[in-house]
């Protein structure tokens, strides 16, 4: 797994601040998230996951969590080794608060990548780390293939996704068409989202893939030849 400071793949929302006063929360859970509740990864002690997304074989794509330096670098060591090792693991366990839980599965680990970052030291667990693991086309726009990813947790998706698909064409593509090529991109596969079979995804990330073939050509092709899309 590559590893690196942490960048802007997604704007983090939760954040750490001080209980109000009085008050005393009772868990790391309580304290990272005043408004909605965490995922922990069973088997490790205080590592909390806001943000889970998984492709349509369960396999990991990203992965957001909180917790203690030893206890992150235990996860992400085992996740490392695989199942080959004693000490390895090829999938994992997260448990809501409501004790749901959603399996996880690894899958080839040289696609993954490892960005950390620190939050603040003014909270009342001392120093904790934020770290993502997610899957590196996530980050890479493949040109030769015509295929990209649009990640947000917030704004205007669509307009987001449409900018992408203008970017991958081959062929000019004007925006008084977005409506109706988006639709048949939605129904053709052309954008999927993550998590909306049998994996859920879990927070509030949401991740598009967008994938340009010669099938979306010619059906551009024909439309503008029947005058289905005009300017």
């Amino acid at each position: 797994m590559a590893v690196g400071a942490k960048r802007s793949l997604i704007q983090p929302s939760t954040h750490v601040g001080h209980a109000p006063h009085g008050a005393a929360p009772s868990s790391l859970e309580h304290l990272l998230t005043p408004h909605r509740s965490l995922y922990r990864i069973e088997g490790y002690a205080d590592l909390w996951v806001d943000a889970c997304l998984r492709n349509d074989e369960g396999e990991l794509m990203f992965l957001s969590f909180y917790g203690r330096d030893a206890s992150a670098m235990q996860f992400i060591a085992a996740a490392e080794l695989g199942s080959q090792a004693e000490a390895g693991i090829s999938r994992f366990s997260l448990v809501g608060a409501g004790g749901q839980r959603q399996l996880v599965d690894l899958g080839p680990t040289d696609r993954l990548a490892k960005f950390s970052g620190r939050l603040p030291r003014q909270n009342l667990f001392g120093p904790l780390s934020h770290l993502w693991l997610y899957d590196k086309r996530l980050r890479a726009l493949d040109k030769a293939n015509r295929i990209g990813w649009v990640l947000a947790t917030t704004g205007d998706i669509e307009a987001r996704v449409w900018s992408l698909v203008k970017e991958l064409a081959p062929i000019a593509l004007l925006d008084a068409w977005q409506q109706p090529l988006l639709a048949w991109c939605q129904d053709k596969g052309a954008v999927h989202e993550l998590g909306q079979g049998l994996y859920p995804r879990i927070g509030e990330l949401r991740a598009l893939r967008v994938s340009i073939t010669d099938h979306f050509i010619r059906h551009v092709s024909a439309g503008v030849r029947e005058r289905l899309l005009v300017a």
